[in-house]
């Protein structure tokens, strides 16, 4: 389960008070469970060093299970390919280390990350987003890839629980940060056997279990842009059908589909790689289709 999904866990049990508050990294107070996940627990805690610039002294402090620190692990792709990211669309990493002794947690690696807003999935069960949105909010994710691919890496697992929406005081459409690098790759960061994507938002390579490249996560946006303007998955259905069906179409947009939206999306989803748009590609073009 994702960070960003986790987050957004906040009834029932995940509301409870950690056992035993702690300190983390001589600064994070542990205040409650917010989530729990296949890989971590995720917990809010209060940086006593005082507020970010954004005026916040919340934080989000995942505390991952597994105690490997191979490079296939998410708390190392966390550390060493998400933790030095510094942009505005992109969730940011405060810090990472190793749960201190004497506490239910000791000795589980954690990353420190902050709290930004809530996700994009949780947007969309109000419904489609509107056209406008949809393409700021879009033009935020296609800048962090753009970021992340000229530094080699693929996020391998774009989708609307990823996508954190911070909101905006003036009422505007808000700002989207990319999160959740757990499964991501470069070339220090080889493919996990274990982990490659979610299934409904898998491009046709990666159902193919080829290589991943850029080109796939512009792919994967593409079936979020679907999914903003429409409120509905670009392939629904079972798992193993949503895939195989991508591997031979591209998504049938409905006719409320502006001709302009048609155009991009099915660029960023034609099932050749090689002919999709690059993430500034795609960002330029937003940025047309939203003026």
């Amino acid at each position: 389960m994702t960070l960003a999904s986790v987050l957004n866990r906040r009834r029932g049990p995940a509301s409870q008070p950690h056992a035993g508050a702690q300190l983390v990294g001589q600064r994070y107070r542990i205040d409650h469970l917010l989530g729990r996940g296949s890989e971590a627990d995720v917990f809010h805690a209060t940086d006593f060093r005082g507020p970010d610039a954004a005026g916040s002294s919340a934080a989000a402090v995942k505390v991952f299970r597994s105690a490997s620190s191979d490079n296939s692990s998410p708390f190392v792709r966390e550390r060493e390919l998400h933790a030095p990211l510094h942009h505005a669309n992109v969730v940011r990493i405060h810090g990472s280390g190793r749960m201190p002794a004497g506490g239910p947690d000791a000795g589980r690696d954690y990353i420190v990350a902050e709290l930004a807003g809530t996700d994009l999935r949780q947007l969309l069960q109000g419904g489609p987003l509107p056209a406008a949105q949809t393409a700021v909010l879009l033009g935020g994710v296609a800048k962090a890839l753009a970021h992340i691919h000229r530094r080699g890496i693929v996020h391998n697992d774009v989708k609307p629980a990823n996508i954190m929406v911070a909101g905006n005081p003036e009422g505007g459409a808000g700002v989207a940060k990319l999160t959740d690098f757990g499964i991501a790759t470069s070339a220090w960061h080889r493919p996990n056997a274990h982990a490659s994507g979610t299934p409904h938002y898998l491009s046709p390579e990666a159902v193919h279990g080829r290589p991943t490249t850029g080109a796939s996560d512009i792919y994967a946006l593409g079936l979020v842009a679907f999914e903003c303007l429409t409120g509905i998955k670009a392939f629904p259905g079972p798992a193993l059908e949503s895939m195989v069906a991508r591997t031979l179409r591209s998504p049938r947009l409905p006719d409320t589909v502006r001709r302009r939206w048609s155009v991009l999306l099915l660029a960023m989803t034609d099932t050749d790689p090689a002919t999709r748009p690059t993430a500034g590609e795609t960002l330029r073009m937003l940025q047309r289709i939203g003026r």
